[in-house]
């Protein structure tokens, strides 16, 4: 069973990283780093002074450190690698390390996926993923393999995703509506007893596919919880055995780090989380929001559970979501 530490005083988290990282990378070879790095604006995705302590520990061991994410596929200035690489010093990340908005990809193939993943990653000698724990309406929140299965390919592979999650409405839909106020780009309506979808509102996000009472929503290849594991299983078969994930579980909004507003906190502030098992580390990111807010706040949000996708990245990774929980 791996170990997920759990850091609950984050001024420890220096201290944390240079007991646990210190001698875990492979010298003489730059740390590649998956971050998100935010939207200018947003005011609950990870800032620079979260991650400075852990940045710090790093290049007291490490020449260089490499701060990594590729562009992103919707209306934004983080869709061109210009536009993101003004984002990064707007933010101001490029003052804690050097930077890089990768549109360079490595094919992988899976079950339904042809997957473009991030060269720099896939290529990597040490891996670090470092994760801000938030909601999200595709995939319950987002964690670790959010952060891989989607901001570690490129825009082609991320649309693709979600269009081929997209549904298509059986013979058996009886016209219940329960879907249509569960669609969070409002593409559902009813029309003469029947579900009737606007694909081109539609998110692709699976919450009426699961949600549906009689299976009439089917995806048009598979659910995105499926999809978005498959994408992140191309990236972590891959590593080398020097990765470690880090898990920031604070300031979780409703929404991800994508936008200027990713809404209201839903769930009181955790910790910070460290292992070596990317599913286990959500799972355990998972496990402790629930148990601090006493409830699932991301199911409460956005009528999907998380558990879907951790589910099928354990499947297709070697990786159980099993974990001892060690306080640190």
């Amino acid at each position: 069973m791996d170990k997920v530490y759990f850091l609950r005083d984050e001024s420890k988290l220096k201290k944390v990283t240079d007991k646990l990282l210190g001698s875990f990378f492979k010298p003489n070879f730059p740390i590649i780093t998956k971050i998100h790095f935010g939207e200018v604006g947003n005011k609950t995705a990870l800032k620079p002074e979260d991650i400075r302590p852990l940045i710090e520990s790093l290049k007291e061991v490490h020449d260089k450190t490499i701060l990594v994410d590729t562009p992103v596929a919707y209306l934004s200035p983080r869709n061109t690698v210009l536009g993101y690489k003004l984002v990064v010093k707007q933010r101001g990340f490029d003052k804690i390390s050097d930077f890089k908005i990768s549109n360079s990809f490595v094919f992988g193939k899976t079950k339904n996926l042809e997957v473009e993943a991030c060269k720099e990653l896939m290529e990597a000698k040490n891996v670090l993923v470092i994760s801000h724990v938030k909601g999200h309406p595709c995939t319950g929140f987002g964690g670790a393999i959010k952060n891989l299965g989607m901001g570690g390919v490129s825009v082609k592979t991320k649309k693709t995703q979600h269009n081929l999650a997209k549904p298509e409405v059986g013979k058996n839909c009886t016209g219940c509506a329960k879907c249509v106020p569960l669609c969070p780009g409002k593409a559902i309506k009813i029309e003469g007893g029947r579900a009737k979808i606007s694909l081109s509102s539609c998110w692709g996000c699976s919450i009426c596919e699961l949600s549906c009472p009689t299976g009439a929503m089917q995806p048009k290849v598979s659910l995105f919880d499926d999809l978005i594991s498959q994408a992140a299983s191309v990236l972590i078969n891959k590593f080398p055995q020097q990765t470690f994930y880090v898990n920031f579980v604070k300031r979780m909004s409703k929404f991800c780090d994508c936008g200027r507003n990713s809404g209201k906190i839903i769930a009181p502030d955790v910790g910070i989380l460290f292992s070596q098992n990317p599913t286990a580390i959500d799972k355990a990111s998972l496990d402790l929001t629930i148990k601090e807010a006493g409830e699932d706040p991301f199911f409460r949000a956005h009528h999907k559970d998380s558990i879907h996708h951790l589910n099928f990245a354990s499947k297709y990774t070697k990786w159980s979501l099993k974990y001892q929980l060690v306080k640190v």
